[in-house]
C-alpha cells in the first residue's frame, strides 16, 4: 500500500502528485532536471559493464561494439529525441534498445566492392533484434520504450530493467546468430517478427526471398562452404512474382548467380 505522501511508487511523471486527502490527481508542472546525458552516465554505470565482461571492446556514449572472426555485433541504446518522444508521449530522454550482427561474409563474396566498415552502425546491421522491457510502466506501455520521467525519479528503476534485458536477451541473441550456420538458416526461412502490430522484434533485412535476404543469404552460403544454398537465394529472386517487372534487379540478380 502506497504511503501517505508517496507519489513515487507509481512510476509516473515527475509533474504529477496524488491528494491524499480525497484520492484526486493534482496537476503540477515541473522543470525537466533530466537530460540524455544522465541516462548516458547511468547506462555507462549500470550496463556497460555487463558489456565489457561479454567482450565488447568499444564503447560510444549509447553504444558499444564485440568485434568477432564473422561478424562485428552492435548494441544500441538509442534516445528518441523530442520529435519522436512527443509522437509516442514519451520524454526525449526516453530511449530503446537493439542490437544487431554485421556479417564481414557480405564483403567476402564476388560481387564485393567495400571493405568491412570497422565500427557499423546498429541500424546497418544485417540481423537485428529490439529489446522489449519486462519493467512495468503505466504511463508508458509501449514494449520497446523505456520511458524516463522528466525528474529521472525511476531511472535507477530504468536502467536496472535494461540491465536485465541485455543479460537475458542481448546476449544470448548474439551468441544464438553469431553462428553463420543458424544466421543462414534465418535468413532462408524465417519471418520478421514483430512485439506487437506496428513494433519489430527481430528483422533480418526484408520479407522472404527479398533481394536483401538474397544478399546476406548468397554470402552466408558461402561462407558456410554450401554454394548451392547460395545459388539457391538468387534463384528465389529470380522465380518470385514481385521481381518480374524490375529488369533491372532480374539482370543483378542474375549476374551475381553466374558468379557463384
Amino acid at each position: 500500500m502506497r504511503e501517505a505522501g508517496d507519489d513515487r511508487l507509481l512510476d509516473g511523471p515527475a509533474s504529477t502528485k496524488f491528494d491524499d486527502r480525497g484520492g484526486g490527481v493534482l496537476p503540477e508542472i515541473e522543470p525537466a532536471v533530466t537530460d540524455s546525458r544522465d541516462v548516458a552516465a547511468a547506462l555507462k554505470s549500470v550496463v556497460f559493464p555487463i558489456l565489457r565482461d561479454a567482450g565488447f571492446a568499444r564503447f560510444r556514449a549509447r553504444a558499444a561494439w564485440r568485434p568477432g572472426e564473422s561478424a562485428v555485433e552492435v548494441v544500441d541504446f538509442h534516445s528518441l529525441g523530442s520529435y519522436l518522444g512527443s509522437a509516442v508521449g514519451a520524454t526525449s530522454h526516453s530511449f530503446g534498445g537493439s542490437v544487431g550482427l554485421y556479417y564481414k561474409a557480405l564483403h567476402a563474396v564476388p560481387w564485393a566492392t567495400e571493405p568491412v566498415p570497422e565500427w557499423p552502425e546498429e541500424h546497418a546491421c544485417h540481423a537485428r533484434r529490439f529489446l522489449r522491457k519486462s519493467l512495468f510502466q503505466l504511463w508508458h506501455r509501449r514494449p520497446d520504450v523505456w520511458y524516463v520521467n522528466s525528474k529521472g525519479s525511476n531511472l535507477d528503476s530504468v536502467v536496472s530493467d535494461v540491465r536485465k534485458a541485455v543479460v537475458e536477451q542481448a546476449l544470448p541473441w548474439l551468441d544464438q546468430y553469431r553462428d553463420l550456420a543458424r544466421a543462414l538458416d534465418a535468413f532462408e526461412s524465417r519471418e520478421d517478427r514483430e512485439m506487437r502490430s506496428g513494433i519489430a522484434l527481430e528483422m533480418f533485412g526484408g520479407g522472404l526471398n527479398s533481394l536483401a535476404r538474397a544478399e546476406a543469404a548468397s554470402a552466408l552460403g558461402l561462407a558456410c562452404g554450401q554454394p548451392e544454398r547460395a545459388r539457391a537465394a538468387w534463384q528465389r529472386v529470380l522465380d518470385s512474382p514481385h521481381y518480374q517487372r524490375m529488369p533491372e534487379l532480374r539482370q543483378e540478380a542474375e549476374r551475381r548467380l553466374a558468379l557463384i
